[in-house]
């Protein structure tokens, strides 16, 4: 049955790279607007059904003076919500949202954060309000919807309404985006419909006033300039509508193993796959005889659906398959999904799942859906990205498959780690491969990261990362998944808690058990080789096994290439050998320990603190 990943002890686990509570990372990075960042468009079609809700109240900016504005004491267009048709923010297209009625629109924008030091002000909450109250002739069975534009960083943005104009209560808020960052997110569709139900706050109101607020999700940390950093938000278009008579909408849906979603499953980790999805009844009339479907064609068939259910109006329900479907075969499966009920839907559109697929193969475990869509870097220094990985059997593991985008330089060097899980949820180090510098034709393709020695993975939960020291390195992402399964390292040490973040971007990050990929130790005069401590004080060692006798020598290097340590060439033996690097005479830093024994040279990155 499903499991839900819970927090790991002694982790902040946060999402897109950015806290979503507690804590705040100081050293945060917005992204800028990119063309290299597709989104997919997710703006709900006009319905064409029968009994559709009626439009009684539409707003589209071209009076300012409809709206009352509360910028905190800001002045200036770059503070605060104005209403006008020129954008004003640092980030936006020149266009700003592409509305229907097109003209003015309202903007939310905070300074400049990438001025240095950034303009964005402290201690604000702005907020845009409905001059006058709106007459609720049409009775209390009613929905709010608008266009905005826009993303999310470390912001509040709030939909609020009042009854009487004095008490303002939350209705809706964007935290169901994802934090657009360096570690991956998107910006919001250009327009995004928005639709809240208001039937249940407005009970036998006579009048309701819109307002829109903005502020900083971490009121705690409010010193921090990070926390009051402002894309943009972008509103147009309000409507009050009456409801539809039957209207259901899927709030989520979940597929998968064990609380986890794989596209590509080897043979030997098959299990029982679990389909649900939560539904609301969003119309005005109960809905009848409710019932989730799930149809399977390809390398298996299969149908499943769920039990029925009446969903009275407001209602939420979880609708689980009654029967797990295992795959039994190599091959693509081809995933469809649909609801029915003895009602007639009104608005199908805000139910209907897009269609997907999944793949049996004989060693590739996969988290990413191979639609490739941006990437995650840390622009400036070194980081890991990565996802949990549920083993249910017994086997050798590799190395990792993984995909590096357009823009990582060549002569990167990449490495890859798996972590396991102990009994207080503090992630281990299993596993690191040595490192390996990317060259031409390495970019944009499958790119395979062996270890040293195939790692035996036993029946638990582990964590594979792909990370790098070097600036501008771009791993790929594919798909999206839920917080707290795929995770971004500032940095390179899993020890400092407070750098590592969850992301909702899966970074392609694959687990390869195919055991006739050359392993290092095919190829190399040494195997099992490992420096520790790293990170250390004053002293490491570099311990590795001679597969027959040799000439071994060690030298250490700052990145600026100078020679920091060396232990110049010596005759050894076969068998387990040892030499300890002497660090006290050089500062904390990152530096490069390269192997050389007899052809073969392998270089290992070192952290002294």
């Amino acid at each position: 049955m499903k499991k839900h990943i819970t927090l790991l002890s002694g982790l902040l686990l946060v999402t897109g790279a950015f806290a979503q509570q507690g804590k705040i990372n100081a050293a945060a990075k917005p992204a800028k607007l990119s063309t290299e960042k597709p989104v997919a468009t997710t703006v709900t079609p006009a319905a064409t059904s029968k009994a559709l809700g009626t439009t009684f109240y539409t707003n589209d900016f071209s009076t300012p003076s409809d709206w009352t504005i509360n910028n905190s004491g800001q002045s200036g267009s770059t503070y605060g919500w104005t209403i006008d048709n020129t954008v004003d923010g640092w980030w936006a297209p020149t266009t700003g949202i592409a509305s229907t009625s097109e003209g003015n629109f309202a903007e939310l924008t905070n300074g400049d954060p990438t001025q240095t030091p950034g303009t964005q002000a402290l201690n604000v909450t702005y907020t845009l309000t409905t001059t006058s109250s709106i007459p609720l002739t049409n009775g209390t069975n009613i929905s709010l919807e608008f266009l905005q534009y826009g993303a999310r960083f470390n912001d509040l943005q709030e939909i609020q309404i009042s009854t009487n104009g004095t008490t303002f209560v939350a209705v809706g808020n964007n935290n169901d985006f994802d934090v657009l960052s360096q570690a991956g997110g998107s910006p919001y569709p250009n327009p995004s419909t928005k639709t809240i139900n208001l039937a249940s706050y407005l009970t036998s109101a006579t009048e309701v006033w819109i307002r829109f607020s903005w502020t900083t999700n971490f009121p705690s940390s409010a010193t921090n300039a990070n926390v009051w950093v402002a894309y943009g938000w972008y509103i147009d278009d309000v409507k009050l509508t009456t409801n539809a008579d039957y209207d259901l909408k899927v709030q989520s849906t979940y597929w998968g193993s064990e609380g986890l979603a794989y596209y590509q499953i080897p043979t030997s980790q098959i299990v029982p796959i679990d389909f649900s999805a939560n539904v609301l009844n969003n119309g005005a009339d109960t809905l009848n005889n409710v019932v989730y479907n799930v149809n399977i064609a390809g390398a298996g068939t299969f149908a499943g659906t769920s039990n029925s259910v009446s969903i009275f109006p407001l209602n939420d329900d979880s609708l689980a398959i009654s029967t797990q479907f295992t795959p039994s075969a190599v091959g693509t499966y081809n995933v469809t999904r649909s609801f029915t009920s003895t009602e007639t839907d009104d608005i199908p559109a805000n139910n209907a799942l897009a269609n997907y697929s999944f793949a049996v193969t004989d060693f590739i475990y996969a988290r990413d859906n191979s639609v490739y869509a941006g990437y995650t870097d840390n622009q400036t220094d070194g980081f890991e990205a990565g996802n949990f990985y549920d083993i249910f059997a017994e086997y050798d593991l590799e190395g990792v498959n993984t995909r590096f985008a357009t823009g990582t330089p060549l002569g990167s060097e990449v490495y890859a780690r798996i972590y396991s899980i102990d009994a207080n949820g503090d992630l281990i180090l299993e596993a690191e491969s040595d490192l390996v510098a990317l060259v031409a034709g390495n970019l944009n393709s499958n790119y395979f990261i062996p270890f040293s020695t195939p790692l035996t993975l036993v029946p638990g939960t582990y964590m594979a990362m792909v990370g790098t020291y070097d600036p501008n390195v771009r791993i790929a992402n594919a798909g999206t998944t839920d917080p707290q399964t795929s995770f971004f390292l500032d940095g390179n040490d899993i020890t400092v808690s407070a750098n590592l973040f969850y992301t909702t971007d899966v970074p392609v990050v694959r687990l390869n058990f195919d055991p006739s990929m050359i392993s290092v130790d095919e190829i190399a005069e040494f195997t099992n080789l490992n420096v520790a401590p790293n990170p250390f004080n004053n002293e490491t060692a570099i311990k590795f096994d001679l597969k027959a006798a040799a000439e071994v020598s060690v030298e250490v290097t700052d990145l600026a290439g100078r020679v920091v340590f060396s232990a110049p060439a010596t005759q050894m033996n076969e068998g387990t050998q040892t030499i300890a690097i002497d660090g006290a005479a050089f500062g904390a830093g990152v530096y490069n320990a390269t192997l050389k024994v007899g052809n073969s040279v392998t270089t290992k990155r070192i952290v002294k603190k």
